[in-house]
């Protein structure tokens, strides 16, 4: 896809982008599952045949649609490329160690870092019904994962690799936001993908065993997450950055480990008690409202968001 000309009227649709943000945490919640169902493979082993196919994918279709790879665009997508590797990394490699509800919920506490740095970075600052529904939220995460035990798969080094993949999740997201000031989606995409696999090269030197194999079902299980959950997921995410501010967006994760949980109690049977679905339809109601105040309330500051990154200079 052509570049944006920088000089062109900005177009701004807060709706498209809430829809995008949304689409793309149902996908990572929904695929999340998944993970732990590849035989033979680590977390690490995983994230670097994810990370390795989804690049590829990614720049043959930039460069067929008539995309062009610089040396600007790779600077620009630096940091986020390298906070997804690690975040990735840590989180594929938790999930198989602690239980679903566990990792996801954990990364779920992102928008409480995001608080701290989206006004300082960014401008944005948070309205009393955002916070006060994301509060809620977080509470109803907490009852999903303190009102079960994940199947017996908690365990407390893949806790701590979970808050590892929690702060280079926020990274990306902040990292994200700021290159989007600079690059389309698609561009954005592009350059990530290719620094973070050329960031992970070194790991199956420095881990014996990480490039093993797997049988048919667990390769395809690597494509699915690798088309579904990484292209699709995070292009609409990377669209929505330009849409959508940042702490809404990033409270909109919390559903994340819903849906992961939902999805875990139907395809592995790791239970659900009535607890968390009670704190499940808590999360869902919350962010629902927020979804809906944003829409109605974030015009003008997206709108005014989005004049400031086209009237930023373009390195």
């Amino acid at each position: 896809m052509p570049a944006a000309d920088p000089t062109a009227a900005p177009v701004r649709r807060p709706g498209l982008g809430m829809l995008g943000a949304t689409s793309a945490v149902v996908v990572w919640g929904a695929s999340s599952v998944l993970i732990k169902g590849v035989d033979g493979l680590d977390g690490l082993g995983i994230a670097c045949y994810r990370i390795w196919l989804g690049a590829a994918l990614v720049t043959v279709a930039f460069v067929a649609t008539g995309g062009r790879l610089s040396w600007r665009l790779l600077r620009l997508s630096l940091f986020g490329g390298l906070a997804f590797a690690a975040d990735l990394v840590l989180f594929f490699t938790a999930v198989q160690e602690t239980s679903i509800a566990n990792a996801t919920f954990i990364g779920a506490l992102q928008p409480l870092l995001v608080l701290l740095v989206a006004s300082r970075l960014f401008g944005e600052r948070a309205r009393l019904a955002e916070l006060g529904w994301g509060a809620v939220a977080v509470v109803g995460t907490g009852l999903v994962v303190a009102g079960g035990d994940g199947g017996g798969a908690n365990s407390l080094r893949g806790d701590l690799l979970a808050v590892g993949a929690l702060m280079a999740w926020t990274a990306y997201f902040v990292y994200s936001k700021t290159a989007r000031q600079h690059l389309t989606a698609f561009e954005y995409l592009t350059g990530m993908a290719i620094v973070a696999a050329v960031a992970i090269l070194p790991l199956p030197l420095l881990f014996a065993g990480t490039l093993a194999a797997t049988d048919a079902n667990g390769w395809l299980t690597i494509v699915y997450i690798t088309v579904i959950n990484g292209l699709l997921g995070h292009y609409l995410m990377a669209f929505a950055h330009g849409h959508v501010s940042l702490l809404t967006m990033s409270l909109l994760t919390l559903g994340i480990p819903v849906i992961a949980a939902g999805a875990a109690a139907v395809w592995i049977d790791e239970p659900l008690s009535a607890i968390q679905i009670g704190g499940m339809a808590v999360v869902l109601a919350a962010l629902a409202v927020v979804s809906l105040s944003s829409a109605r309330h974030r015009p003008d500051l997206v709108e005014a968001d989005m004049e400031a990154m086209e009237a930023a200079p373009h390195p």
